[in-house]
């Protein structure tokens, strides 16, 4: 990209900050949000300018500096007994120099719930959709671009049944596919899942209960309710299903007024072109509120699910992050956090002889801060860390492994 275009997209970002800030000085005197009886709507807008050292992801990828433009709007309506939340967004990235990778996105979310005395009932629904081309072959990325949609819903229904046993069930449903085209890159699949849960707990003391929970889930690659990439199919030799069952059982408990947690653990059993894999399974969420001021969370989850690449291919996905927020004074809070996530990957797909099996790791530190300005702008600065290393059955590759940093600042400014 030209010295000059790039001068332009920084006058023109600057200009829309300059020009939003004085609207949110002025609009301090209102309460947050336009309040309508029991609605309330709270429009948003964040810009951002960070850089980006590996923008395909690659042992040799190429960095760049990125413009983020984020507007949106929040929903919030609460009701004698049910509400509802909701959400509208879009955002648009210009790359400096590599500006195929420009994309646009955009999204919606909304959340219904009724409560009574024993009963909850909570429905949502999602669509995202990308518009963006993809570095899949094309200069050796990892293939986490490409044009493409995904819609989800899910329905979670909560009984007590009295002071001691509680049940929750719930029913969700995800469809996610890839716009492919082979005169250009590799082709990606979607997958259309369903699932169901079910969660007892059983209260031991007055802090700690007991908590046993079940689910099953259903995989289809490559198919979906509204298109169908599958190529060949009555040509291949097994399904594309993969089925997923998983028990766990553990403790959730309100130690203080300040730290809670919630830790189960057991084994997940995945079904996958005529193959099996067990796995142990873990779900790990804790909180504790140091002081006013200070707080820590961890977090961590282990999982099955189909990949992208190919047919017949599972992953164990093994997830593990801790945090810290800290309030120095009311305007000023930081956060810092590190994240572990890990991969097995295996395949059964025949057509595909040059995949091997392989595990992954990423290890990523973050920090960010935000100041707030005024009651309607605040800025923020943020940077991150992050290292993947791949070990391949058979053989290795050095482009496998790779190093990313971000840095990034931006202005955030909400009604």
């Amino acid at each position: 990209m030209s010295t000059q275009k790039m001068i332009s997209r920084s006058v023109l970002w600057f200009c829309i900050g300059g020009a939003l800030l004085p609207f949110s000085a002025e609009a301090q005197v209102a309460s947050q949000g336009f309040k309508y009886g029991n609605l309330m709507l709270s429009p948003y807008v964040n810009l951002e300018y960070l850089y980006d050292s590996n923008i395909n992801y690659g042992h040799k990828s190429p960095g760049d500096s990125v413009m983020r433009f984020n507007p949106g709007l929040d929903l919030r309506y609460k009701g004698n007994e049910w509400g509802a939340l909701a959400n509208v967004w879009y955002s648009h990235a210009w790359y400096g120099e590599y500006d195929v990778k420009d994309y646009d996105r955009w999204g919606e979310r909304l959340s219904i719930y009724r409560e009574t005395t024993n009963w909850k009932l909570v429905l949502s629904q999602g669509y995202t959709e990308t518009d963006q081309n993809d570095s899949y072959q094309l200069d050796g990325g990892d293939g986490v671009w490409r044009n493409r949609q995904q819609v989800d819903a899910a329905a979670v229904l909560t009984h007590t049944f009295n002071e001691r046993l509680s049940a929750s069930a719930n029913v969700q449903f995800t469809d996610m596919w890839y716009g492919n085209a082979s005169d250009k890159y590799r082709d990606l699949y979607g997958y259309m899942n369903w699932g169901t849960g079910l969660e007892i707990a059983h209260k031991l003391t007055e802090r700690s209960s007991l908590v046993l929970s079940g689910s099953y889930m259903e995989y289809y690659t490559g198919e979906s309710l509204f298109k169908s990439d599958i190529k060949n199919r009555d040509k291949m030799s097994f399904s594309n299903k993969s089925q997923a069952y998983s028990l766990m059982g553990g403790l959730a408990s309100r130690l203080t007024e300040r730290v809670r947690y919630r830790v189960l653990g057991g084994a997940s059993l995945y079904d996958y072109a005529g193959d099996s894999s067990f796995a142990p399974s873990y779900s790990v969420d804790a909180t504790w509120a140091i002081n006013r001021r200070w707080a820590a969370t961890v977090a961590g989850a282990g999982y099955f699910q189909p990949i992208e690449r190919t047919y017949y291919q599972r992953k164990t996905i093994y997830t593990l992050s801790a945090g810290t927020t800290y309030q120095p004074i009311k305007r000023l809070r930081l956060t810092l956090d590190g994240i572990y996530r890990g991969e097995d990957n295996q395949t059964l797909d025949r057509y595909s002889s040059y995949l091997s099996d392989y595990t992954r790791n990423q290890y990523s530190v973050r920090f960010r801060a935000n100041y707030q300005l005024q009651k309607y702008v605040s800025v923020f600065a943020a940077a991150e860390y992050t290292i993947q290393d791949i070990n391949r059955s058979g053989v290795n590759y050095r482009q496998d492994d790779w190093d990313r940093y971000l840095l990034s600042v931006g202005l955030s400014l909400r009604y």
